[in-house]
């Protein structure tokens, strides 16, 4: 059935793809962008940003992150853009992480003389890392969000979306996986976000939920943009990535329905993996 995935049909992305364009499976064409004009990229050119509405930005009020990964790219070019506060939460990022990688490589170079370059790199790392969860915009909280608290590093995405005073804000949200199990509860809070940017991960693992998810998602929003991570597998039964970022946006912003059928955007999207190709699929009725 189209709900299936076979482990054949998971291809590498370093693996070279067809050059003929992937079509998605039309079971899938539920997934298809809605044009919307004047998007733009904040964050890296490569992983770490993502391509959002222009006239969304500019009309929000924060943003809440979920998922930071020590790359805030996308955080301070929104901050740059709307002196906004940023709310973030990453239960991966600490001091002592940093600081035990950095000892271990300056431990090396003392003894081997060798990679100094690597010293700097995570030197800078540690005090980049410092200066951006200390600035005043940043609300910084290790905790890794969930759908129910069960130890003290933990935080349901209720008490966070209980707590927040945004009103229409934009929700950034990497996580790993973790998506699937708070999606549910967060539709329930779609007033306070009028765009969500969200990185799927893994779909054929969990295509049953990633297809639920979004079709509830959908009652409420509009996908205006979709870009593949090649770091992940391309899943040739239904020509979509393993990995999926898509952009939804609240359809009150939709005046007109006009779809875009053809990623990546080549005047705005970059491979994630700027080592590999990125991946090209379209839509068709």
């Amino acid at each position: 059935s189209a709900g299936l995935i076979s482990p054949r049909s998971v291809v590498r992305s370093h693996f070279p793809l067809p050059k003929v364009m992937n079509v998605v499976l039309s079971d899938f064409n539920f997934l298809r962008p809605v044009y919307f004009s004047k998007m733009v990229r904040l964050g890296n050119n490569f992983d770490g940003g993502y391509i959002l509405p222009e006239k969304i930005i500019k009309d929000s009020d924060g943003l809440l992150s979920f998922g930071y990964g020590y790359d805030c790219s996308f955080e301070q070019d929104y901050i740059k853009k709307t002196n906004n506060s940023v709310i973030i939460y990453d239960h991966t990022c600490d001091y002592f992480k940093l600081i035990k990688v950095f000892l271990k490589y300056f431990k090396r170079f003392l003894l081997f003389r060798k990679k100094i370059k690597d010293v700097k790199f995570l030197f800078n790392n540690l005090i980049k890392h410092h200066n951006f969860v200390r600035s005043k915009k940043i609300n910084f909280f290790k905790k890794k969000i969930i759908d129910q608290e069960k130890e003290k590093i933990d935080i349901s995405i209720k008490k966070v979306l209980e707590n927040i005073k945004f009103k229409k804000a934009i929700l950034k949200c990497d996580i790993e996986g973790t998506e699937y199990d708070i999606l549910n509860e967060l539709i329930q809070y779609n007033k306070i976000f009028n765009c969500i940017l969200i990185e799927f991960h893994k779909i054929e693992k969990n295509i049953n939920s990633f297809k639920d998810l979004i079709k509830k998602l959908l009652k409420f929003y509009d996908i205006v943009h979709l870009h593949g991570n090649n770091h992940d597998p391309f899943l040739q039964d239904i020509n979509l990535p393993s990995t999926l970022e898509i952009t939804l946006i609240k359809k009150s912003f939709i005046s007109e329905k006009k779809f875009v059928n053809k990623f990546p955007n080549k005047y705005l999207d970059n491979p994630n993996n700027p080592n590999l190709k990125d991946f090209e699929f379209e839509f068709k009725d």
